[in-house]
């Protein structure tokens, strides 16, 4: 993002470790339904600062909960790291089960 010919950083990317550590500690309010979140800084397709939540949930979980599930442990994201208000990065989410991610590791 440009401004007067200045570049814009998202506080995320200059406070790299406390974003991650803001994270970290959100993620480990969602335990056991959520095994890990990784978060990825970047752009997103506009050109704007993002990050991108890989959520890794445990297997066994009904598909029928899956997305009030989702739904759920997103909203917790943002409301408890509030990645756009506080760190300026917009949030995205890819949700897998530990055999996907198993599967796409292989």
């Amino acid at each position: 993002m440009r401004d007067n010919g200045f570049v814009y950083l998202a506080k995320a990317f200059a406070q790299q470790p406390q974003f991650l550590a803001a994270v970290a500690q959100a993620a480990g309010t969602l335990q056991p339904q959520v095994v890990s979140v990784t978060p990825t800084l970047g752009n997103d397709w506009n050109g704007e600062s993002a990050v991108f939540f890989q959520v890794v949930l445990a297997d066994g979980i009904p598909r029928a909960q899956l997305l009030p599930l989702t739904r759920q442990i997103s909203q917790s994201i943002v409301q408890q790291v509030q990645p756009l208000e506080e760190w300026g990065v917009l949030p995205y989410f890819d949700f897998l089960t530990q055999s996907e991610r198993a599967r796409r590791s292989a």
